[in-house]
């Protein structure tokens, strides 16, 4: 809600008004109070002070925030209400009246400068300083611009925009001691360390104050410094050659040269308010300050204030002065002892004895002194990266401009080709290929291939956008010929080489490219204050537009300004807010009127600000404004939120946006397919056939309870298997009904599936694939409904609880064991218990249930119990989901994973487990996108992602799949596209031979159930390596040939378990990458499992992957004993 805060400051004595001054808002808390916003008083002592409460209602300690009152003029305190509460938003018409003390008439004072030329050697606009503290990060593109795709910059292209690059840096002291650690902008959450930053300082002054600014040179080359909007004389211009020299040092104005000091004095006069630009002014001055060597000077107003200094603890600098002068042997402070303390205000600078300076300190004192500040750059690091609640944003200067090496040397470089008919030529002596760009747009590339017998001459034409371009970009021509290029554009280009030239960035603040450059981080209606400054010299303009926000100028708004070289302005704003609301959101964000069940919900949303110039944009130059707001919504609210616009959530990081390159290909790329046909009963149940193309699946009680889909021909076919469980002798529907069995797959030639249990309990039946053909075994000794099997590394395979607490061991063709009691300590697990064979023979019950166990099948009453972090993930037993990862070489980790569930704490959420740690612990993984409160499947991918669909409901289709890759879990779960039909209790989903997935199941839709549908991953859409021959049986630990055209490119071989699934668990799924032992021209041979432990034995689908993780269509291989 839009709050105006009204008031007036007047005399405390004659009760006149008092104009010019600023006041200041603050939220009073029992913690620290929070400043809301500011306003300078009219010629009445009137003021207004926008507020709008959802910038910060997340921080009130209640609904009706107390505000009080500060008045300034610049930094003298005329009142304080701290005390008394003024203003409150029950009552938001009440005038506030402040009584002040009339403020000092402005002072005429002198302010003493200390400003060193200095260098910062292997700068890269793109990534400032390898030493950072989070939220920092650098070296990314979160654009993705062309070649910067996944949001990082390759390290060829950070070294090739790197320069040494030179700056004037502020010092606290009058010896160059100790330089100032300020940032530029307070809110800037990706600034650097002041020994990294670019432009190195930004000096606040106010009127009527001379400025004597000393400008030590440490480079190596003559330096000046200019300045623009302040009163100088000539000695002050610092323009070569037109300075002047004194005499009794000989030293210029207009040319500092390398160790020599020139004091520069400038008058700041009343009508020079707003931010000036300050920079070299000697010979190629251009080149110099594309390094760096600028500045700006900001004249506030009399009563403004500058922004809070940081503040070293004074002990810390006490203790470097100290050290010193005992070195030194010589007294430090001008005049007196070092003192106990110091008092900084905005401008004191520490007062040294004149003989106190860098350049004559001694070696020891050096080393000493080098010492204490890579701890006070620690210490700034630690400091500045302190979250805090709000960060005042009154003070945000930004510098357009270029950052490039000078001393590049490419092997050929035109001069700046004239626009519209502008023509350069270059011969070729020499054979070879010579890749070129444009210096001023350097994302326009090209390549000269010079062969013998080539054409001679060659013209290229650079075209008009968009995109701007070489046409055409790669050409050849003959040994000794000549290219010729045209402009038939409106802009200057080059044609550079890429081989020794120096890559420019078009820069803000000294960085390129969002992700690097500024992030300004405000709350929705707080006031920004824009200081605009170009130092961009070359004959190219540039603009200023942030999104969002507009300010006033000439008369009129505006949210876009033209600006030439070295000119600035300033600009208020308000940072815009994260969405807008409708009637109804927007009144529940009144106390009195906000509906019960409403909850708090912060949200982020990032706001571009940059050069509009499309190609100075994409070079660098655009930074971000990122917006918090707090709203309280219901979750019906949030709900039609999400849909109508998404709820961008805050959580709190600096990561570039997960985004899908290719949106309209559909999301997280991949696309789902309707299957053709009807399925006949549920997909519940699903078994992968080995040696076939073919799916077995079953569901509710019927006679003919499964069918089998065949999915060697793209339309796929149903049919019915060649008998039903209820066919076999003496049995009926009600004794031999397989809904909500366990299945597993076993050693045999035909891939023989075990399946039993269910709602007829004791029952065990096995399915051949090749007749398809259903047979009664052995019945079990205990119930097994919700029941789980799997195989282990002996072939045998064993089932886990159900109806009862023990656990029996089935041996294909002798029946069931007795069976195994398990610890009364373990009885919580029951239904579907998620468990899987470990490498070293013990099992691992990993959930739904909590806590997990992991025990030896031969002495389970010793289980290890491992807590997970957020309990149960099911009421029942058939919530949520688990998988294990492919187990890699050398040492074969088995991770294991458990997501989703049904009790609050876990819909979203997902853990991990590395059972082959010396204490293994459950740890979080990234959140789900969305809720999974409902039955889904995870599903191993070939890649060795995860793959997750089903368990949303209540929208109009099944909603997104999720992928996550476990080698990038910085990149979360990234969403897929929806699926049409809802997929939640008894849904299935199993992966085909091909490395698509087909899923189906409940709900059904009038008792038929609905169509199944196939999600094919994106490697579908693009070449992929084929297997032309492998072996049908392979041995533990032998070698083995894979006959492969591919077999350069092939980079990992994997074995992926035929999968047998139902309410949410593929019991049989399992994963192993096999070692390449050596790669031939058209084969590979490599090394089958080494022990059963590992890979039971059994049919698994083997598939090859390239350098790009895309997978071969899967081959059938048993492995054997």
């Amino acid at each position: 809600m839009r709050y105006e805060i009204r008031g007036r400051v007047i005399d405390q004595f004659t009760g006149d008004g008092i104009g010019g001054v600023r006041v200041e808002a603050w939220d009073k808390d029992f913690g620290l109070d929070d400043y809301l916003g500011s306003a300078t008083t009219i010629s009445d002592g009137s003021f207004s002070i926008g507020f709008d409460d959802s910038a910060f209602r997340d921080i009130f300690f209640d609904n009706w925030p107390d505000l009080y009152f500060k008045v300034y003029c610049y930094n003298e305190l005329l009142a304080s209400t701290e005390n008394a509460v003024l203003w409150n938003v029950r009552s938001p018409q009440v005038g506030v009246e402040i009584k002040a003390r009339h403020p000092k008439p402005p002072v005429c004072d002198e302010r003493h400068v200390y400003l060193k030329i200095e260098r910062i050697e292997n700068y890269s606009p793109v990534r400032p300083q390898e030493k950072t503290v989070p939220p920092v990060q650098y070296g990314r593109d979160c654009m993705r611009g062309d070649g910067h795709e996944n949001a990082l910059i390759p390290q060829a292209e950070i070294d090739a925009r790197s320069l040494t690059a030179v700056v004037y840096r502020e010092y606290l002291d009058s010896g160059y001691l100790i330089p100032k650690p300020d940032k530029l902008i307070a809110a800037d959450i990706n600034e650097p360390a002041y020994t990294h930053r670019v432009p190195g300082t930004v000096i606040y002054t106010r009127p009527c104050q001379r400025l004597k600014i000393h400008v030590w040179n440490t480079d190596d080359v003559p330096h000046s410094l200019h300045a623009h909007g302040v009163r100088y004389g000539i000695d002050s211009d610092g323009s070569w050659p037109f300075g002047t020299e004194a005499a009794h040092h000989g030293g210029r104005s207009d040319a500092i040269c390398p160790g020599e000091t020139w004091v520069y004095t400038f008058d700041v006069p009343d009508d020079a308010l707003g931010a000036w630009p300050f920079h070299d002014h000697t010979h190629h001055h251009d080149t110099k300050i594309d390094q760096g060597l600028f500045g700006g000077i900001v004249v506030l107003g009399p009563c403004d204030r500058p922004p809070r200094r940081f503040r070293f603890p004074w002990e810390l600098l006490r203790r470097i002065y100290l050290d010193v002068e005992r070195l030194e042997r010589l007294p430090v402070f001008a005049g007196k002892r070092i003192p106990e303390q110091f008092e900084f205000d905005d401008e004191a600078i520490v007062p040294l004895e004149p003989h106190i300076h860098a350049k004559r300190l001694r070696e020891p004192t050096r080393q000493l002194l080098r010492q204490h500040l890579d701890f006070l750059e620690e210490f700034t690091l630690k400091e500045l990266a302190l979250p805090r609640r709000i960060v005042n944003t009154d003070h945000v200067p930004v510098f357009f401009h270029v950052l490039s090496n000078p001393d590049a040397k490419p092997v050929f470089d035109t001069d700046d080709i004239d626009e519209l008919g502008g023509e350069a030529e270059i011969d070729f002596p020499t054979a070879g290929d010579y890749p070129y760009f444009c210096r001023h747009h350097p994302e326009m590339t090209g390549v000269v291939h010079v062969v013998s017998g080539g054409p001679d001459p060659v013209t290229v034409t650079i075209q008009p956008g968009p995109p701007m371009a070489f046409s055409p970009d790669e050409i050849t021509v003959g040994i000794g010929g000549t290219v010729k290029w045209i402009n038939n554009t409106n802009s200057h280009h080059t044609v550079t080489s890429t081989q020794g030239a120096s890559m420019p960035t078009h820069c803000i603040n000294g960085r390129g490219f969002v992700g690097n450059t500024p992030t300004i981080v405000g709350r929705s209606g707080q006031r920004i204050r824009w200081y605009v400054f170009n130092l961009d010299t070359s004959p190219t303009w540039h603009n200023f537009h942030p999104h969002a926000m507009r300010w006033k100028f000439g008369g009129e708004y505006l949210d876009i300004r033209s600006m030439g070289p070295a000119e600035s302005f300033v600009v208020e704003a308000e940072i815009p807010p994260v969405l807008l609301l409708t009637a109804d959101e927007e009144k529940a964000q009144s106390p009195e009127h906000r509906p019960p069940g409403a909850k708090l919900y912060r949200l982020k949303g990032d706001f571009l600000f940059h050069c509009h110039v499309h190609h100075h944009m994409m070079n660098g130059m655009v930074g971000l404004v990122r917006a918090r707001q707090s709203l309280w919504l219901t979750e019906e609210m949030a709900h039609e939120i999400s849909h109508r616009t998404g709820l961008p959530l805050d959580d709190g990081s600096n990561a570039c946006p997960d985004v899908d390159p290719h949106p309209c290909r559909g999301h997280g790329g991949g696309r789902w397919e309707e299957i053709p046909g009807a399925p006949g009963v549920a997909f519940m149940h699903s078994v992968l056939l080995p040696g076939t193309q073919r799916v077995l699946y079953w569901g509710y009680t019927r006679a003919d309870q499964s069918r089998v889909w065949d999915y060697s021909t793209p339309a796929g076919t149903y049919m019915l298997p060649a008998n039903q469980p209820a066919d076999s002798p003496g049995l009926d529907i009600n004794t031999s009904n397989m809904w909500s069995a366990s299945h597993t797959l076993l050693d045999t030639a035909a891939g023989t599936a075990l399946i039993h249990g269910g709602f007829s309990p004791v029952r065990s039946f096995a399915f051949d694939p090749p007749s398809l053909a259903w047979t009664r075994v052995a019945d079990t000794a205990g119930d097994r409904f919700y029941a789980t099997t799997l195989t282990l590394g002996d072939g045998r395979a064993a089932t886990l609880y159900g109806n009862v607490k023990t656990i029996e061991i089935y041996t294909h063709g002798a029946g069931w064991a007795a069976p195994i009691a398990m610890p009364a300590g373990m009885n919580h697990h029951q239904y579907y218990p998620w468990t899987y064979l470990l490498p070293d023979g013990r099992l691992f019950i990993a959930g739904p249930h909590d806590p997990t166990h992991r025990f030896d099948l031969a002495a389970p009453g010793a289980a290890e119990a491992f807590p997970t972090i957020h309990g149960n993930r099911s009421t029942g037993g058939e919530k949520g989901t688990s998988l294990m990862l492919i187990l890699r070489p050398p040492d074969y980790k088995p991770i294991v994973y458990i997501i989703g569930g049904n009790p609050a704490p876990t819909q979203k959420t997902a853990e991990m487990i590395d059972l082959s740690a010396a204490t293994p612990a459950w740890t979080a993984l990234p959140d789900l996108n969305v809720p999974r409160p409902q039955q889904f499947t995870a599903t191993l991918l070939p890649d060795g992602r995860v793959f997750i669909a089903g368990g949303v409901s209540g929208g109009a289709d099944g909603g997104v799949c999720e992928i996550f890759d476990p080698r990038n879990p910085g990149a979360g779960w990234a969403v897929g596209p929806a699926m049409k039909y809802v997929r939640t209790y008894h849904s299935s989903f199993i992966l085909l031979a091909d490395g698509s997935i087909v899923g189906g199941g409940d709900p059904m839709a009038a008792g038929v159930p609905t169509p199944h549908e196939r999600f094919y991953p994106e490697y579908f859409d693009t070449l992929r390596p084929v297997i032309s021959a492998a072996p049908a049986t392979v041995n533990y630990g032998a070698n083995f040939t894979i006959s492969t055209p591919n077999a350069s490119d092939i980079t990992e071989v994997v074995l992926l378990r035929a999968g047998a699934v139902t309410h949410g668990f593929n019991m049989s799924q399992r994963g192993i990458e096999l070692v390449i032992a050596g790669i031939a021209a058209g084969a590979l041979t490599v090394e089958a499992p080494p022990q059963a432990n590992l890979a039971p034995p059994g049919w698994y689908l083997m598939f090859i992957l390239n350098a790009s993780r895309v997978p071969s269509i899967g081959r059938w291989v048993r492995v054997t004993t």
